[in-house]
């Protein structure tokens, strides 16, 4: 009886890596973004266009491919770090613990990176009176809007907003 049962388990986990090769799942949906408040923190999680980054097409044929994500990684955090931020009416506050992951395209040629999916947090002095500020933005008119969603379940709240090249930041809540 135990060996059947785990003979079944093994032959799902099987199933279903061999589905998961095959799909190509984003962590979250495109121009999207969280930030969850959690006591002094602020969690991100947002994808962003690739073309929003400068810099990182070394062969200027207007994508991103893999090779060259992991070549320029260092100054796409960087540049992250300068125009992904949250602030106050004194201080700005740089993401910690970033991590970027890409995300292959899924129409045509699916062998460059259409977004990158960043993760991190925030520690400012307050959670109160915060906004969050975007000033990557691509070209393409239709990649030019972030949908954000900022929560605090402590506090039982939750606003969404969208971010654009005119209106780049928005107070949390």
């Amino acid at each position: 009886m135990r060996l059947s049962k785990l003979i079944h388990n093994i032959g799902g986990i099987i199933i279903a890596f061999c589905i998961s090769q095959k799909t190509h799942a984003h962590l979250i949906v495109a121009q999207h973004g969280t930030l969850n408040v959690v006591e002094e923190h602020v969690f991100v999680v947002l994808s962003l266009p690739a073309s929003s980054l400068l810099g990182v097409d070394e062969n200027n044929d207007g994508s991103l491919s893999l090779t060259e994500f992991n070549k320029y990684r260092n100054h796409i955090s960087k540049q992250v770090k300068k125009h992904v931020y949250l602030s106050d009416q004194q201080y700005r506050f740089s993401i910690e613990g970033l991590l970027l992951h890409p995300e292959m395209a899924h129409s045509g040629n699916n062998t460059f990176v259409d977004q990158i999916t960043i993760t991190g947090r925030f520690t400012p002095l307050m959670t109160n009176n915060i906004k969050f500020n975007i000033n990557l933005f691509a070209n393409n008119r239709s990649k030019q809007t972030y949908k954000i969603t900022a929560t605090n379940k402590q506090q039982q709240l939750i606003h969404q907003f969208e971010l654009e090249p005119l209106s780049p930041h928005s107070e949390l809540f």
